[in-house]
């Protein structure tokens, strides 16, 4: 009897310990769900760039979830180099030809490129290094119609060092509008209005308030959206979002659309 009632025992201990495992195998496969890389071809890839790219850091995660797909790994691991459309290729070689720090053969540049960057990735870091991208990314300076009171010159100096072209001093008279990215997938307008120093602690005091987007074209001298009002800052969202074409009017320029903005929205080169 007693032989008996340690079998049954063990029998649900071995039970409770099978249970206890087919719980967390079904955790884990819970936990994957959502992501688009099997678990070897992840390892593999990490293996590659601690070879090929030791001082570069990869975000697997955010790599896989909002740049890159399982076939295009699949690619980068069967050649060493990320899959780009023959469109990407001459943007990054137009790119690469006006750099005028770094000199070298466009085919050696793309495909040294290549073994870092996916497409969305270059694409991004060539739409930042543009007027609009700048636009997103640092603001524009827009007057305020009231003036500042709070931050002014000491009478008798004169706005020269204000201006883009001294680089001598922030200009804070102005208010700035940019993109608040705060929220790494809701980037919204936002108007910063510098409000003088603190009395106390001598610090930058600002004033932030949310832009409608529907008025951008009227508070932006030379901003003009491209299809009707929209958010154009879904495009430095996490997952980005290129459905929000507009058109700035650079000072003694006309107006243009960049040639990887134009690729990125779907634009015709005319528009």
């Amino acid at each position: 009897m007693k032989h008996l009632k340690k079998i049954i025992l063990i029998t649900i201990i071995v039970c409770g310990i099978i249970l206890v495992f087919s719980l967390l195998l079904n955790n884990q496969s819970l936990l994957k769900e959502g992501f688009t890389w099997n678990s070897k071809s992840t390892t593999d890839f990490l293996n590659i760039q601690r070879t090929q790219n030791r001082n570069k850091i990869f975000d697997v995660k955010m790599i896989q979830e909002n740049q890159a797909s399982q076939e295009e790994l699949n690619y980068f691991l069967e050649n060493g180099l990320w899959p780009w459309s023959q469109k990407t290729k001459e943007l990054y070689e137009k790119s690469s030809k006006k750099n005028s720090l770094v000199r070298n053969y466009s085919k050696d540049s793309i495909k040294d490129a290549r073994k870092i960057y996916n497409e969305a990735a270059i694409l991004r870091v060539l739409s930042y290094q543009t007027n609009e991208g700048r636009f997103l990314l640092d603001g524009v300076l827009i007057k305020n119609p009231s003036g500042n009171k709070y931050e002014v010159l000491p009478s008798g100096f004169g706005d020269f060092a204000l201006s883009k072209e001294s680089g001598l001093l922030e200009n804070r008279s102005d208010d700035i509008i940019k993109c608040n990215m705060d929220n790494s997938n809701n980037a919204r307008l936002d108007r910063i209005t510098y409000m003088g120093r603190g009395g106390i602690f001598g610090e930058q005091r600002t004033n932030t308030t949310q832009v409608d987007y529907n008025n951008l074209d009227e508070i932006i001298p030379g901003f003009t959206f491209l299809k009707g009002p929209c958010n154009p800052c879904g495009a430095i969202n996490k997952n980005a979002d290129y459905s929000c074409p507009f058109r700035l009017k650079v000072k003694n320029n006309p107006p243009f659309v960049s040639e990887v903005w134009q690729h990125l929205w779907g634009l015709n080169d005319n528009q």
